[in-house]
């Protein structure tokens, strides 16, 4: 592979005696991997479902390396939010995060969402979790991937920092900024990143980054946790913004970090290291670790209380919820929403979704959403058509096409696939109307 030459340069001084062998790392295949959402099922059943060999990622307990042949984005199991697909580096930000149940988070950062994903399920989608990216089609991909992991508590927001601190201001425990980088860590896997390094090289990221980074003190709570990561290799972009970060307010400091299997580049600063694809299973990564001060004065978040749903939806988990929703619903337009626990202040933000998308109200009449699908158990909801993931019926259905079902039972079902949900159809003498929505067919 040929690398920028001032890239060489500057990782010949940065490395030294280990160039070589970094170098080297690039004439070798990336790794590739899964993280298994443990919302949905755990870690033992999925291994003992996957049809694929997977050998466990070191520095999380959730994180798989599977074989680059095999195909396990066509697996009705991907459909069914069981897993993400995710660069193995790219797990250990949220890992050292170590976001609990309850907290409220914030990715500042978050497209297309892998990340996100990760703290919803170390938060086991409570409390609240605030995923944001400034670009306008990116957040789309952040949509998606939380309806498909059957996320309710979740706000995602299409902001700048600054706005997110205007509105929202000092409420958050937990902060990822997964910064907008040069993106050196991702060359081999993605030769693309070289060409576009060439116009965006590591000073122009830098003030970038130092715009998300001024904003970071009027977010944090007390005692609340960042984490900073890119996947590059410059100091300007890496050191050099955390000791930024530290000079500018004496409100944060240090804090370890711990990343099984990880040394760290420097002993004395067990707050930061990186991710060597000469040295462990990954892409380049920077991680580093700050903690706010315990005397920050911060405003915590609302609880959403507990209404009436509309008469229309009353009816439908009726007959087919047997584990009746609760919460704050939201008649917003047509929509009806399912409203997260926690509530904070959104004025002036753009908002692409709050809480789970229920469905909609038509002429007195609830159909259902496809995230309302994602986000309930096979358990839950009646009556059920399970289809085998080996078949050929589940790769029909995921396809959008009309599948001949033999079933005896009709009206509205919820599909699954090996027992979890994939999305809704409605039977009608054994044939199975199809209500996959277009945009998520298998292709």
């Amino acid at each position: 592979m040929r690398l920028p030459e001032h890239f060489v340069n500057r990782m010949k001084k940065q490395l030294g005696v280990n160039y070589e062998a970094f170098e080297a790392s690039y004439d070798r295949e990336h790794y590739v991997s899964l993280k298994i959402n443990t919302l949905k099922i755990s870690v033992e059943k999925f291994i003992e479902i996957f049809p694929y060999p997977l050998k466990p990622v070191p520095w999380t307990e959730d994180g798989f390396y599977y074989r680059p042949e095999d195909p396990v984005t066509k697996h009705p199991y991907f459909y069914a939010g069981l897993f993400y697909v995710q660069e193995p580096s790219a797990m250990s930000p949220v890992v050292a995060l170590a976001p609990k149940p309850g907290d409220l988070c914030l990715d500042t950062c978050a497209a297309p969402g892998g990340k996100s994903m990760q703290i919803a399920t170390q938060i086991m989608d409570h409390g609240l979790l605030v995923t944001n990216d400034i670009n306008e089609t990116r957040v789309k991909a952040i949509l998606r991937n939380s309806e498909k992991f059957g996320l309710r508590n979740v706000l995602i927001l299409n902001e700048s920092p600054e706005k997110i601190v205007k509105a929202i201001g000092n409420r958050f425990n937990r902060i990822l900024v997964d910064a907008p980088c040069s993106g050196e860590g991702m060359f081999r896997k993605d030769p693309k990143a070289i060409k576009s390094y060439e116009t965006f090289g590591p000073l122009a990221c830098q003030e970038m980054q130092r715009g998300i980074i001024d904003q970071l003190e009027g977010l944090v709570a007390s005692n609340a946790v960042i984490v900073y990561s890119t996947c590059t290799f410059a100091p300007e972009e890496n050191e050099d913004q955390i000791q930024y970060l530290l000079e500018c307010s004496d409100r944060f400091k240090e804090r370890a970090i711990d990343l099984n299997t990880i040394e760290f580049d420097d002993a004395s600063k067990p707050y930061m290291t990186h991710i060597w694809p000469h040295l462990h299973k990954g892409e380049g990564h920077f991680i580093a670790s700050i903690e706010a001060s315990d005397k920050i004065e911060h405003f915590d978040a609302e609880v959403y209380p507990c209404n009436q749903p509309p008469e229309a939806f009353v009816e439908f988990m009726k007959v087919h919820l047997k584990r009746p929703l609760a919460g704050y619903f939201s008649l917003e337009g047509e929509k009806l929403y399912l409203k997260p626990e926690l509530k904070v202040p959104t004025k002036g933000l753009k908002v692409v979704r709050e809480g789970l998308l229920l469905g909609e109200l038509k002429k007195g009449r609830f159909a259902p959403s496809q995230a309302l699908a994602m986000y309930l158990k096979m358990a839950d909801f009646h009556p059920v058509l399970d289809l085998p993931a080996s078949g050929d019926e589940v790769t029909r259905y995921l396809k959008g096409e009309t599948v001949f079902v033999g079933s005896e039972s009709s009206g509205l079902h919820l599909i699954c696939t090996d027992g979890y949900p994939i999305g809704f159809a409605k039977i009608s003498n054994g044939t199975l109307k199809n209500m996959y929505p277009v945009s998520w067919r298998m292709m």
